[in-house]
């Protein structure tokens, strides 16, 4: 799928002109890895469908849980939900057009980290005891009181803070929206589909000796906890297998906070090595925007970290042909949050590594084609700009 196929199906669902660009910037560097893995699912858009069920499976959002535990619970929940009430949610979403706001304001910061909390509380069983109000007209909405307009998709929030349930009421409200798409044929098909492919890879990676899903687990584990430093206790997990985009059979394993952060690892079923990491942290991306001056200065000194990077996690030493960093710009101010290293090995391949400039934290790895570099370097608004390694 090309990048100019998935903008046409993104243009179909409406989604609000700057949230496209902040996905199709991930596509284009996700693109240069060989895959499209961009997660979308912190951004509860409006959506018609079937167009928004093809976005969905198009980028992965309406995934197969492949192991019990946390992500079982949440599961568990949505399947006591009456089947009635599911397809009158997934009717209801196929029916609401316009260009109303998601939300009727922005949430306060209180109440983004009260968010992050409750959603790991959430997936570990803390579950709202009533649910939003839905209401099929702007004058119906209740002064003071959390609703959902039906027409639009657009929560009204009240002008007080929201409480600890009514927090978990929209987490609940979102996960029952995504679950009620699995009503949808064509989504089922897909599903169908996607689960007699697991069987299938996950019987060749044990047929051959591969690494087990549970040692692919230790190492994204293991990175979570020792170089981010994040624990991953209530977060959402995400396992499944992939033989498309890579040389070797691969384990995406996914931690995330919905709204709040994304960590996706590919690891190689043979030996567990790191194919690829990329990492999303909402409020990395509300970081002041580098102007192109500021950022060419940023990556005189940000190579060196990449240095450090490539030696202290996978003991990389050698010699570049060439170090090159690449942004896209706008108006002479950076789209990204990130700058990005391409780092050209004798054989004509690079790695890729990239960091949030405002607090030099990593936001993706992985080893890429010669081909692939040469496709990014030609993308609109893009700058690439050699690294002067005698600096």
């Amino acid at each position: 799928m090309k990048n100019t196929k998935l903008k046409e199906t993104i243009d179909q669902v409406n989604i609000p002109e700057d949230m496209q660009e902040e996905i199709m910037q991930n596509l284009r560097r996700l693109e240069g890895q060989g895959r499209y893995r961009y997660h979308y699912r912190s951004h509860f858009m409006k959506k018609s469908l079937p167009a928004a069920a093809a976005l969905l499976l198009a980028v992965g959002i309406v995934s197969i849980p492949v192991q019990a535990g946390i992500r079982y619970l949440v599961k568990a929940r949505m399947e006591s939900i009456p089947a009635e009430e599911m397809e009158e949610t997934l009717e209801m979403q196929k029916s609401q057009t316009g260009e109303a706001n998601l939300f009727s304001r922005e949430y306060s910061q209180d109440e983004k980290q009260r968010m992050e909390a409750l959603f790991r509380a959430y997936q570990k069983g803390t579950f709202p005891q009533g649910q939003v109000l839905l209401v099929e007209t702007e004058d119906q909405v209740v002064d003071d009181t959390l609703c959902y307009l039906k027409s639009t998709g657009c929560f009204y929030l009240p002008d007080r803070e929201l409480t600890d349930e009514e927090i978990l009421e929209i987490i609940e409200f979102e996960y029952k929206k995504e679950y009620a798409l699995t009503f949808e044929p064509e989504v089922q098909a897909e599903m169908e589909k996607r689960k007699e492919e697991q069987s299938e890879i996950s019987a060749q990676v044990q047929a051959s000796g591969g690494i087990s899903e549970a040692e692919a687990v230790a190492v994204a584990q293991e990175w979570m906890n020792v170089f981010f430093g994040v624990s991953t206790d209530g977060m959402e997990e995400t396992i499944y297998l992939d033989e498309e985009w890579f040389d070797v059979p691969i384990y995406h394993i996914t931690y995330e906070i919905r709204s709040a952060c994304y960590y996706s690892f590919s690891i190689s079923t043979i030996d567990g090595s790191i194919m690829s990491v990329d990492v999303s942290i909402v409020s990395q991306r509300d970081a002041p925007k580098l102007t192109e001056e500021q950022a060419k200065a940023e990556m005189q000194k940000g190579y060196r970290d990449v240095m450090r990077f490539l030696k202290e996690q996978f003991g990389i030493q050698e010699e570049f042909e060439n170090i090159y960093c690449f942004y896209i710009a706008e108006d002479g101010k950076l789209i990204s949050s990130d700058l990005t290293y391409f780092l050209e090995k004798a054989d004509g391949s690079f790695y890729r590594v990239a960091f949030y400039y405002d607090t030099n934290e990593l936001s993706g790895y992985a080893c890429v084609t010669s081909d692939s570099f040469k496709q990014q370097r030609e993308w609109e608004n893009a700058v690439v700009v050699t690294v002067d390694l005698e600096n």
